[in-house]
C-alpha cells in the first residue's frame, strides 16, 4: 500500500503530534507499506529526505511559526503538493492536523478520488492556551474553530482519535464522519525492562532518593508551574523526595526562576530533553517512583503511557483524557486542576506508603497492556483496508 502522511509538526519538532506521526510512518514502513511524510522544511525550500527507517519525508518550504518558537508553517505549498501526489499515486492519505499541508492534501485527494483519513490529536483548549492575549475573544474563537474543524473532518472518509474523550469532543463539534478511537500505543517491551541505573544516575547527577518525574514539553499548555508550586509542600512532608524534569520548551527559564523564587532548586534536577530513541529515556522512567502530569488538556499523553509501561504510579490532573488512563486509587490519583496542594498531597501519599506504591505500580502495568503499540497499528491498518474496499 502507498500511504501519504501529512503533518505540520514533524521531527525535529518536539510535540505529541510529531512523535505520533513519526511512529506511524515508522511502523507502517516496518509492516511493508511505502510511506511518504509531507512536512515543513527547516528553511525556505523544497527537498526530500530518506529516513533511516525507510520512509521518505517530503519537505515543503516554510516560514517561522509566529505563535510557537522553533516551529514552522509551510508557505503556499499547493503546487508542490499536487506535483508530489500525482507522482506518488497514493492509495490513501492520512492527515494529522487541519492546517496548511493537510488542508491542501485534503483538497487534492478529494479532487483525485483518493481516500482520506484524518487523526485529531488536540482539543480547542490547546489552541486557546497559546492565545492568552485574545482571552476576551476565546468564545468566538472556539465557535469559529468548531465550525472549521467539523467542516474539515466531515470531508474525510474516516476520522481517528486517540481516546474516547476526544471522540466526544469531535461529536460535540458536529463531526458526522465515521469516528474511531485508537490509542497511540506504547512499546511495552521497551519500557518494562529492568536495567542497571548506575550509569544514567551518574550521567544526570541523580540522587538515590525517591524520584517524582515529569517528562514532556515545558510550555504554556503543560501547566508546569502547578508542579513547581507543589514541590515545597512535598518537601515539607517528605524531605527525601527529589524531582526530575525531563523536557524543554518556551518556559524553561521562567520555570527555573520560579523554582529559585520558591527556594526549591536543591530538590530538582533539570535533565533537558531526552531523545525519544535514547535508552536514557526508559532508564529515567525506571529510576522514578512516581510520575506527575499537571496538564489539563491532554488528548492522549504518550508520556503517561510510557510511565505506566515502566510501572509507575501516576498523579495527573482530573481533566482531558487523563481520567481514561488514571483510575484514581488504583494506578495513581487524579488531583484537582491547578491545585498544587492537592497534587502535593497525593504525591506524598504514594511516596510515604510503599505498599500503596507497589500496588499502584502493578495496576499501571495491568492497565497499559491494552495500549500495546502493535495492537494500535493493526487497528489502523484494518481501517485502511476497510476504506479501500469501500472505495
Amino acid at each position: 500500500m502507498k500511504i501519504i502522511i501529512g503533518s505540520e509538526s514533524f521531527a525535529p519538532n518536539i510535540s505529541g503530534v510529531a512523535v505520533a506521526a513519526e511512529l506511524l510512518a515508522k511502523n507502517l514502513t516496518k509492516d511493508g507499506h511505502k510511506v511518504w511524510v509531507f512536512a515543513p522544511s527547516q528553511d525556505f525550500r523544497n527537498y526530500h529526505e530518506k529516513s533511516s527507517d525507510g520512509y521518505t519525508v517530503v519537505r515543503l518550504k516554510s516560514i517561522k511559526n509566529p505563535f510557537r518558537k522553533g516551529f514552522k508553517v509551510t508557505f503556499l505549498p499547493k503546487k508542490e503538493i499536487f506535483r508530489e501526489v500525482k507522482k506518488i499515486k497514493p492509495d490513501i492519505v492520512h492527515l494529522q492536523d487541519p492546517t496548511s499541508i493537510c488542508s491542501q492534501l485534503l483538497k487534492i485527494a478529494k479532487r483525485l478520488s483518493i481516500p482520506v483519513i484524518a487523526t485529531n490529536h488536540f482539543s480547542l483548549d490547546y489552541i486557546t492556551s497559546y492565545l492568552k492575549l485574545l482571552r476576551p475573544f476565546h468564545p468566538q474563537i472556539r465557535f469559529i474553530l468548531k465550525n472549521y474543524l467539523a467542516k474539515f473532518y466531515n470531508q474525510c472518509d474516516q476520522v481517528l482519535c486517540p481516546t474516547e474523550t476526544v471522540k466526544k469532543y469531535l461529536l460535540n463539534w458536529g463531526v458526522n464522519a465515521p469516528i474511531e478511537a485508537i490509542s497511540n500505543g506504547v512499546d511495552l517491551d521497551r519500557f518494562f525492562s529492568y536495567s542497571d541505573l548506575t550509569d544514567v544516575k551518574f550521567k544526570y547527577h541523580l540522587p538515590n532518593n525517591p524520584i517524582v518525574l515529569y517528562a514532556g514539553r515545558i510550555d504554556k499548555d503543560k501547566k508546569i508551574e502547578v508542579l513547581i508550586n507543589a514541590i515545597p509542600l512535598v518537601a515539607e512532608s517528605f524531605p527525601k523526595a527529589h524531582f526530575v524534569i525531563a523536557g524543554q520548551g518556551d518556559l524553561d527559564t521562567p520555570m527555573k526562576k520560579l523554582a529559585e523564587k520558591l527556594e526549591v532548586q536543591k530538590y530538582i534536577t533539570w535533565v533537558g530533553w531526552i531523545d525519544k530513541d535514547s535508552s536514557d529515556l526508559e532508564m529515567i522512567y525506571q529510576a522514578a517512583s512516581v510520575f506527575a502530569i499537571p496538564s489539563e488538556i491532554e488528548t492522549k499523553s504518550i508520556v503517561t503511557l510510557e510511565a505506566m509501561a515502566a510501572g509507575l504510579p501516576i498523579v495527573g490532573a482530573n481533566s482531558g483524557a487523563l481520567p481514561e488512563l488514571i483510575i484514581s486509587g488504583k494506578n495513581g490519583f487524579l488531583f484537582d486542576c491547578g491545585e498544587s496542594a492537592d497534587l502535593a498531597k497525593k504525591i506524598v501519599i504514594i511516596l510515604k506508603n510503599e505498599k500503596v506504591r507497589k500496588s499502584m505500580s502493578k495496576q499501571s502495568l495491568e492497565f497499559v497492556v491494552d495500549h500495546e503499540i502493535s495492537k494500535s497499528y493493526e487497528k489502523t491498518q484494518r481501517i485502511y483496508s476497510q476504506i479501500l474496499a469501500k472505495n
